[in-house]
């Protein structure tokens, strides 16, 4: 039950479309139940040749019995005792009402299709949203292969569950409610007997729905881990090749794709069950109700054709119940498909932007580290450590691996915040800033070249409103790109593909730096921007990131020391402690831990 009311907190948002598709489900039901109830005196005018048994007098009473007495009454007077008239008259209205009842079931199923895919388009859209909203330390926690798993599969799960359930929340229901009713009215003693055993239904199939819950969230997490798998060897498919490790990857991805197979069986063979086991009690039911109907049928307690009507009516309830049951599994599935996205939505954001934050377009002063001490989980990797950028400057950080200094550039636009301390821009702590007014201030260079797979333009661009093509090609020809974007197909409409997989390392990093220059951004960060190219490549991204910088206050991360002997201040991390700092020569003067780097990449 928790399931289908989770399922119905989904579609509350387009609570019209609900309405309308459960409008025309009423409509089709009465034409249904006007069909069946058309059986009784379809009987009695075909086969009763007394044509006195037509005048039944009523008692004048409210009951079943009554009521139809009096309706045999008029129709034999209206047709005037002859049965073809009533036949025709009969056939007639079940013509118009078959009509009616599939012109309504289309209507209903027009509604269940556009209400199904919203419902996706607003799941899809809200986990989208959530994602760009989430800080960097949560993609750092999580697998990219798991978050797109609860984004395709756990969502298409859900998807899959709403087609089956969406008309069992409905349609059957109400199916239900409407048959049971008539039967009650027709025969009490009858119904009894059939609400007597629909509990024994309904409790085999909640159990049956509480198992297969739990083994479809198990299989989820198995297909997530193969998903995971596979996208860790596209990316890594030159390594693998390299190292000739192609068994090893092929073994490890058969014992993942084996379990996931063994878990998804298990949901199937789980979820079969229920069409069986509810049909089977199903008939039990009929067969308990002939019984009993029949007995009444010989005492004379209910006619014969009432008897059959009844029944006809009864049919039409088994198969909302086993909708019902073969719908109820998906709902578990589709529930704990839910579970694996709704984490994500209830993922704490952690990056919070103050009530009323401060507007910030321009630096003025500088930035300054302030005492300032970060860990990642329980690993510390910054301790009390300060410094300052003075508007214009350029400042380096250097030393060696897990030093800490591409996290003293993570934190300086917030994509994640320090435990102890403060950074500051401009005297104002950059928590108090409005976080997106924080991020306009910089540019980011960093060793690996983000691009899309888009246009050259568009890359440049990147989301930048405002700008003209000559600005993009101005941009470009700054950062030493120009050149061999006009060599390329389409110039700069030319479509780079995956991260920019048709271009060399160093114009990868070229376009990355006339994006940041159509930016104009007053602050600089660059992190090993030039680590990872040849020496060609090095000398013309240096010279584009020369013109960069110029009249912009910079934070640096250098692999190659040969390229911050200008900065104004270096600062050698290690450990997550400032050990030195000062000018080049100075530093080198000391001998100490920098004259160290700079021997060891000379």
């Amino acid at each position: 039950m928790k399931a289908m009311l989770r399922m119905i907190r989904l579609i509350v948002p387009f609570k019209g479309l609900a309405a309308l598709n459960m409008l025309f489900n009423l409509i089709q039901i009465l034409a249904g139940l006007f069909s069946l109830a058309l059986l009784m005196p379809l009987l009695d005018f075909m086969f009763n040749n007394n044509k006195d048994a037509f005048r039944q007098k009523s008692t004048g009473g409210s009951d079943f019995n009554s009521l139809y007495s009096d309706f045999i009454q008029w129709m034999t007077e209206f047709v005037q005792d002859n049965k073809r008239e009533a036949l025709f008259l009969i056939c007639i209205s079940l013509v118009v009402a078959t009509v009616i009842k599939n012109i309504a079931r289309y209507m209903a199923l027009y509604y269940l299709v556009i209400l199904r895919n919203r419902v996706i388009q607003d799941i899809r859209k809200r986990v989208y949203d959530k994602i760009l909203d989430l800080p960097i330390s949560y993609f750092s926690d999580e697998r990219k292969g798991d978050i797109i798993s609860r984004m395709s599969n756990d969502v298409k799960e859900v998807e899959w569950s709403l087609m089956a359930s969406l008309e069992a929340i409905f349609k059957e229901p109400v199916s239900i409610v409407f048959y049971i009713g008539t039967l009650v009215y027709m025969s009490p003693t009858l119904t009894l007997y059939v609400i007597m055993l629909l509990p024994l239904a309904a409790g085999s199939i909640a159990l049956l729905g509480k198992s297969l819950r739990r083994k479809s969230k198990r299989n989820q997490e198995e297909q997530s881990t193969v998903l995971s798998f596979l996208e860790e060897s596209l990316g890594g498919i030159r390594i693998i090749k390299a190292f000739v490790v192609e068994q090893v990857f092929r073994s490890k991805f058969k014992n993942l794709n084996d379990n996931s197979t063994s878990a998804n069986i298990k949901v199937n063979h789980r979820g079969d069950m229920a069409s069986p086991i509810s049909e089977t009690l199903a008939i039990f039911v009929a067969g308990v109700l002939l019984w009993f109907g029949g007995n009444m049928v010989f005492n004379g307690e209910i006619a014969g054709s009432a008897f059959l009507a009844y029944f006809a009516i009864f049919s039409q309830v088994i198969p909302p119940f086993k909708q019902l049951s073969q719908a109820f599994p998906m709902v578990q599935r589709g529930a704990a498909g839910m579970d694996r996205y709704e984490e994500i939505l209830n993922t704490d954001i952690k990056i919070i932007e103050k009530i009323n934050p401060v507007p910030i377009s321009e630096l003025k002063t500088g930035v300054s580290y302030k005492n300032i001490s970060f860990a990642y989980k329980n690993e510390n990797v910054l301790d009390a450590v300060s410094f300052e950028i003075p508007k214009n400057k350029k400042v380096a950080l250097v030393g060696s691996s897990g030093s800490g200094k591409s996290t003293l550039a993570d934190l300086l636009p917030r994509f994640y915040d320090v435990a102890e301390g403060a950074i500051e821009i401009d005297g104002v702590d950059i928590r108090d800033y409005k976080i997106d007014d924080l991020r306009s201030l910089m540019g980011i260079v960093t060793q690996e070249a983000i691009l899309f797979n888009d246009s050259i333009s568009n890359n440049i661009l990147f989301g930048q409103t405002g700008h003209t093509m000559q600005e993009v090609e101005e941009a470009a020809k700054l950062a030493n790109a120009y050149e061999f974007i006009m060599a390329t197909e389409h110039g700069f409409e030319t479509v780079i593909g995956e991260r920019g997989s048709k271009l060399s390392g160093g114009q990868r990093q070229r376009l990355a730096i006339a994006r940041a220059l159509l930016r104009n951004p007053p602050i600089l960060i660059l992190d090993e921007a030039t680590s990872a190219l040849d020496n060609e490549s090095e000398k013309l991204v240096q010279q584009a990131l020369d013109r960069l910088r110029q009249g912009r206050t910079t934070l640096v991360i250098a692999h190659r020391l040969s390229t911050i002997q200008d900065a104004d201040e270096i600062i050698v991390m290690d450990k997550g402690r400032i050990v030195e700092r000062g000018h080049h020569q100075e530093l080198l003067s000391k001998q100490g831990y920098y004259y160290k780097l700079h021997s060891t990449h000379s």
